[in-house]
């Protein structure tokens, strides 16, 4: 299990933290938020190429500053690396954000969403029952299919979801339930609604719209735009998180939503707002394990956590404008940097050739 230097700053003395899936869209988010509250926090990750390394590394550049953060590289489906990493870390909290997302990816893929999700899930779960630790668990709502019956309410999840991810997600939730039953650990689950914000994942709806639109390219609306998504602000689910964490329930699962669907198209237009670009808009049938809508009842988060979401939908797209903007500018930088290296003579790493020496 590569160790990376940080994980010696770890202060043991705190409140400890594992976030499992650490450096993602919403793990480095939740890690931030809990180094800032003051906890001791390590972060495992796989570093998976679903999406670039240094894209992750990018996410944790506060967090690996910061004297109470420590970096395991290690994957869930590995289960003697997992007991390691919790016998190292002693936590008391285990945020379990590892998993691989995505929906449409899944039906091409099934076999691997199943390993890491449901395989990798339950080594983490035997190496949470080891230390004896409470664990906060990142569901979705993929698991509801499409449920005509909105909003959402938890008790009406009926084990029919319309991809391999959201199956998997299903599993998830059976798995850490027994895992509850048999230990007596505390659990909380999460089921998220469609998380945006800074640092959200390249190849979800949000980020690829803005980045095309930024480059002049078409965007492609699916279900013809009329497609409905409960979009969450990310430092509200992180809220969710913390809550969650001191919940008195011994088991407790709600939803994270915002409890305010908005329509593809909708999205597009705030969109074009915040970042002033018109949107070349293509018209698509909806595809295959898409829903129609999502739509979150938050009722049971409010009364067992005192949770609500805060953050307007129309002040989360400026905010993740303003940090696409900069990230756009960073990934040119960084592309520059490397063509000067990559055309610089042998021996000079600088990018300019020497001299010849006179003599």
């Amino acid at each position: 299990m590569p160790v990376l230097d940080s994980v010696s700053h770890a202060d043991p003395s705190g409140r400890r933290a594992l976030v499992t899936g650490g450096a993602g869209f919403i793990g480095s988010t939740l890690v931030d938020r809990l180094l800032l509250d003051g906890w001791s926090v390590t972060t495992l990750d796989a570093f998976e190429p679903f999406y670039p390394r240094e894209r992750k590394l990018r996410n944790l550049r506060h967090a690996l500053r910061q004297p109470g953060f420590g970096l395991l590289e290690a994957d869930t489906r590995d289960a003697p690396s997992m007991l390691s990493a919790t016998r190292d870390v002693r936590p008391d909290v285990v945020f379990d954000l590892a998993a691989r997302a995505g929906v449409r990816p899944s039906i091409a893929d099934p076999g691997t969403y199943v390993d890491i999700n449901v395989r990798g899930l339950s080594n983490t779960l035997t190496a949470i029952a080891d230390v004896g630790a409470r664990l906060v668990y990142a569901s979705s709502s993929s698991i509801y299919g499409d449920d005509p019956r909105r909003p959402f309410a938890e008790d009406q999840a009926v084990g029919r979801p319309l991809s391999p991810y959201g199956a998997t997600k299903v599993a998830g939730e059976a798995l850490v339930h027994a895992h509850h039953a048999v230990t007596g650990l505390p659990v909380a689950v999460a089921r998220l609604f469609t998380v945006f914000g800074p640092r959200q994942r390249p190849d979800l709806a949000i980020h690829t719209f803005a980045r095309r639109m930024l480059a002049g390219r078409p965007v492609e609306l699916f279900d013809g735009g009329r497609g409905s998504r409960d979009y969450t602000f990310v430092d509200d689910v992180v809220d969710a998180f913390i809550r969650l964490a001191d919940a008195s329930d011994p088991f407790l699962l709600v939803n994270v939503g915002s409890h305010r669907p908005i329509e593809t198209s909708a999205v597009v237009d705030e969109l074009e707002r915040a970042l002033g670009v018109i949107a070349q808009r293509v018209l698509l049938p909806r595809q295959p394990g898409d829903v129609a809508a999502t739509f979150a009842d938050v009722s049971r988060a409010r009364e067992a956590i005192g949770w609500q979401p805060a953050t307007p939908f129309g002040e989360g797209i400026d905010r993740f404008c303003a940090w696409v903007r900069e990230d756009l500018r960073e990934d040119e930088a960084s592309q520059a940097s490397a063509l000067t290296a990559a055309d610089a003579p042998a021996g000079t790493p600088s990018g300019r050739a020497e001299r010849p020496t006179a003599r």
